[in-house]
């Protein structure tokens, strides 16, 4: 057993945190949002995921997940940044909590928003993270 244990403390040592898998799911949605690719946004989310409007209205489904965002195609988004306050897992989620800035340019408009999220991530069988539920909200817009 003495033996064994160094091998399995390197193995985990090595194997990559929740949390840096999480932010770097974050950082692939935020380009995705970067290149107008709502397609791949959509697909980030399950097949039943869910994304919040408000708190009594959501887009529930990936296809519906999809049409939706592609209303915003015309807005050319200049900057998106996510930053994690926290990540917990519990089960088969990990539940990411932080703020994010975007802006872009709406209608010959620039326009700034600053604002929280709550992202619940299902962690699948080989590890793969997909968005169940994604809410977004502002705190502030310019």
């Amino acid at each position: 057993m003495r033996k064994l244990l160094p091998v399995l403390l390197l193995l985990i040592a090595c194997k990559p945190s929740l949390n840096k898998n999480v932010e770097d799911a974050m950082k692939q949605y935020d380009n995705f949002i970067l290149r107008g690719d709502m397609k791949n946004l959509s697909a980030m989310f399950t097949t039943d995921g869910e994304l919040v409007l408000t708190a009594d209205n959501s887009i529930v489904g990936r296809d519906s997940i999809e049409d939706f965002l592609s209303q915003f195609a015309g807005i050319k988004v200049e900057e998106q940044k996510s930053t994690t306050d926290s990540v917990r897992r519990f089960g088969d989620t990990a539940f990411q909590y932080g703020k994010y800035y975007q802006r872009a340019d709406v209608n010959n408009t620039k326009a700034e928003i600053h604002g929280m999220f709550q992202a619940n991530w299902l962690i699948t069988p080989g590890g793969k993270l997909m968005l169940k539920r994604m809410h977004a909200w502002a705190t502030s817009n310019k």
